[in-house]
């Protein structure tokens, strides 16, 4: 599928409706690519890839990429899901940016989206300069 969010400076939060079938995906691993962070070890980042039960109304949280804090400089970090392993929990509250850092692994539905949370704590103008991509591996028919 390559590039799901292209690299830019961003200051603010946000999120990306990412496009095609993903029900057609059984296994995925997904890189986030930092290449520029803000200078206050107080300011952070949080990239998390949800998907919605209901079609685009309520998401819920399955990756959450460790925190990048605002000094920590460049960085790529990883995070490889499987629709094929068994659900890690049966029932659970929707999670909207609250998963700890991880990944629950298990089939999701196939509306997903991108959401990054970007925090200033000293007041300033934060920008991280980062991207998203993904290697995916389709189901077979």
């Amino acid at each position: 599928m390559g590039t799901l969010l292209a690299s830019a400076a961003r200051t603010a939060s946000g999120t990306q409706v990412l496009t095609g079938d993903m029900t057609l995906l059984d296994a995925a691993a997904f890189l986030l690519s930092v290449t520029a962070a803000a200078t206050e070890v107080d300011d952070t980042l949080d990239v998390y890839l949800q998907h919605s039960p209901d079609g685009g109304t309520n998401y819920d949280d399955f990756v959450h990429f460790t925190q990048v804090l605002g000094n920590g400089g460049a960085k790529k970090l990883i995070a490889e899901w499987s629709g094929e392993q068994a659900v890690e929990s049966e029932l659970h509250a929707l999670a909207d940016a609250t998963l700890a850092a991880g990944v629950l692994q298990g089939p999701k539905s196939g509306t997903w989206r991108l959401k990054w949370v970007i925090a200033d704590a000293g007041g300033g103008a934060a920008s991280f300069t980062f991207s998203v991509s993904m290697s995916g591996r389709r189901r077979r028919r």
